[in-house]
């Protein structure tokens, strides 16, 4: 009865004994159970930190998207705004290029006017020499119309 399976069973109780004695199992229990607490509060920290950085990824995805928003209107205004401009420009021109032909056509008009005038004085002229010349020269019927003739002939190169 008293083998060596009884002492070891013995030293096993006797050891145990003194474990609970000095209280190891419960304060094995405490530092188990203060590990479980301090894991518990890194890990509710931890998800409160990943539910701020969700919140954080929200408000800058938000902002992103406010920001494309807002860069395609300000795109959108350019476009506009040059489209507008490219318009106003181009009824400038045209506006301008119409005054100018206007003025262009004014000149023309003009410038018939005081050639025809210019054309009037010099037949005038010319008519008017050609009979001074006859009253002067006293000029026989024949001879007047050969000279009206041959004025109307230099006629062209005259008004030169």
């Amino acid at each position: 009865m008293l083998n060596e399976s009884f002492f070891v069973a013995l030293a096993f109780f006797t050891v145990m004994a003194a474990f609970v004695y000095i209280g190891l199992p419960r304060r094995l229990m405490k530092a188990l159970d203060d590990k479980t607490a301090a894991i518990e509060d890194e890990l509710n920290q931890a998800k409160a930190l990943r539910e701020e950085a969700a919140k954080v990824l929200a408000d800058y995805e938000k902002q992103r998207k406010q920001a494309e928003k807002q860069a395609e209107e300000i795109i959108s205004l350019a476009r506009d705004t040059a489209q507008r401009t490219a318009e106003d420009a181009k009824l400038a021109m045209e506006a301008q290029m119409q005054r100018r032909a206007k003025q262009a056509e004014l000149k023309i008009a003009r410038s018939e006017e005081q050639l025809m005038k210019d054309v009037r004085a010099a037949i005038t002229e010319l008519a008017v020499d050609a009979a001074a010349h006859l009253v002067a020269t006293g000029l026989t019927s024949d001879k007047a119309e050969e000279l009206v003739d041959q004025n109307i002939a230099e006629l062209p190169t005259r008004l030169q």
